[in-house]
């Protein structure tokens, strides 16, 4: 015993020479407990024995002290000392036992690196109340006693946000000083960023006017999460607004030139920002396309913001209209687009963009037949039209007694024009005169079309034929009355003249 009292003073003695335990008049030997290494820490003891002059406060104002040691001074003894504390006003305490000790720390389980003067967030660390209606405290919890006075009515300070917070308030809040003005939109305890959202809590209201009016909605999820994401803090300046392309960057727009504020297609105080109808600008276009999963017929064609469209208008028709006849074999396809002869907004077109518009010259030699019943509509001929298989129907589908029955005139168009039906080729540019055997080579007979006709069966080989132009032909000379004048006078033999001439 008389060695542990000599350590214990030698202790007390060195804690009192280092000024931190300050010994009492009467000092004498006392037992100081180890644990005295945490309490000395404590803002509570740490306030106490470091009080100077005659409100020096010793080691036996608080605690008894025996043989046995130091023993805990009794709740009720703060009040001794502190009459005017001795009632507080902590908020919502009902059917709390609170004494001087539950806020006041005076040791600690564990040496700490630094104390708060206040143990608040013993408790709020973590929602209080029922159901929790206090939430954890998140901000300024260093500093409590910057804002609150549980000794003293109003229990929070008149302090001015000012006091830490350089800000500029503009915004119309109510309130008598500058905290309570704040406090409007920042909620006690809780983050800055938390106050963006409650923005809406006024601008929902129906009384609000239609500019300043926010719509439910208008805030979402990664997305427009608060007010402050765009607006500037405290001032809310709608004429500084953060320009929308300072988060959606690289963003494609359709026709940028003529789209180039968001804020013309897109109303940010309304639903996820939606955008409006197109027909609000482009109210004399009449679009019949089905709408879109968005429920705009425009953006179907002419998607906003696609970036693989690049500095294109308008999405190919034929990324909707995949199925013959609309697909790749499209007459025309190669060197014509949809627009050129579809009206766009169009969905199914009752009338074609005249075909003249691109074969003007067609239709005039269209015009030149005396009678051009069958050739006036494009599709009397084209039938394919306007989206089927590149082709032609046959001439002879409708000109079946013009049929020649010669070798090498099957095909109409080897000698007559398409449209006009005028002959683009004589028989003397397939048939060579000089070439021609027989009586061919007889200069009166190098007039085809005094023996021939291209559209009836083979020339006349008989006496009428031949007695348009040998009218002194007298066929009752003939022993017998010949059938065909060909027969002695030969046009197909290779040695003309055999016979003498006629």
């Amino acid at each position: 015993m008389t060695s542990r009292r000599f350590i214990t003073s030698f202790v007390f003695v060195l804690a009192a020479g280092c000024g931190v335990l300050p010994p009492p008049p009467d000092a004498g030997l006392m037992n100081v407990p180890l644990s005295y290494r945490l309490a000395k820490a404590a803002p509570g003891h740490q306030t106490h024995l470091t009080i100077k002059g005659e409100k020096q406060v010793y080691c036996r104002d608080c605690h008894a002290v025996t043989d046995a040691g130091f023993h805990a001074p009794p709740a009720d003894l703060c009040a001794s000392c502190h009459k005017d504390q001795v009632k507080q006003h902590h908020p919502l305490d009902a059917g709390v036992d609170l004494s001087c000790l539950t806020c006041h720390p005076f040791m600690a389980k564990t040496l700490p690196t630094r104390f708060e003067k206040w143990m608040c967030f013993d408790c709020h660390q973590k929602p209080q109340g029922e159901k929790d209606r206090i939430p954890a405290i998140a901000v300024h919890k260093s500093e409590c006693q910057e804002c609150h006075r549980p000794h003293q009515q109003p229990f929070t300070l008149a302090a001015e946000c000012t006091q830490c917070h350089d800000v500029t308030l503009k915004h119309g809040a109510k309130g008598d000083t500058l905290a309570e003005k704040c406090m409007n939109c920042h909620e006690h305890h809780t983050e800055a960023v938390k106050a963006s959202g409650m923005c809406v809590t006024c601008h929902m209201k129906p009384e609000m006017t239609a500019k300043a009016r926010v719509a439910q909605g208008a805030l979402f999820d990664k997305g427009h999460t608060g007010c402050g994401s765009c607006h500037t803090a405290h001032t809310f300046d709608h004429n500084v607004v953060k320009p929308c392309t300072s988060c959606h960057q690289n963003q494609r727009v359709v026709g940028a030139k003529d789209h180039d504020a968001c804020i013309d297609c897109h109303k940010p105080h309304q639903p996820r920002a939606a955008p409006v109808d197109c027909k609000s600008c482009h109210n004399k276009e009449v679009v019949k396309h089905p709408k879109s999963k968005e429920g705009q017929t425009c953006i179907g064609c002419h998607p906003v913001h696609e970036k693989a469209m690049g500095e294109k208008l308008a999405v190919a028709c034929t990324n909707c209209h995949t199925k013959a006849p609309f697909d790749a074999k499209v007459i025309h396809a190669e060197k014509v687009q949809c627009a050129d002869c579809h009206e766009p907004h169009e969905a199914k077109p009752t009338s074609l963009r005249e075909c003249k518009s691109c074969h003007d010259t067609r239709f005039v030699e269209v015009a030149r037949i005396k009678d051009p019943k069958g050739h006036r509509e494009c599709k009397g001929c084209h039938e394919n039209l306007p989206h089927g298989l590149a082709g032609q129907k046959p001439c002879l589908s409708c000109h079946e007694k013009r049929k020649p029955p010669q070798a090498g005139h099957t095909d109409c168009k080897s000698c007559h024009e398409s449209h006009s039906g005028a002959v683009i080729k004589t028989c003397k540019q397939c048939h060579e005169v000089a070439k021609l055997p027989g009586l061919h080579q007889e200069k009166e007979h190098q007039q085809c079309e005094k023996c021939h006709t291209p559209h009836t069966p083979d020339p006349g080989r008989g006496p009428a034929t031949c007695k348009s132009c040998h009218k002194a032909l007298k066929l009752e000379q003939h022993p017998t009355p010949p059938t065909q004048c060909s027969g002695c006078h030969l046009f197909l033999d290779a040695k003309p003249g055999r016979d003498g001439g006629q």
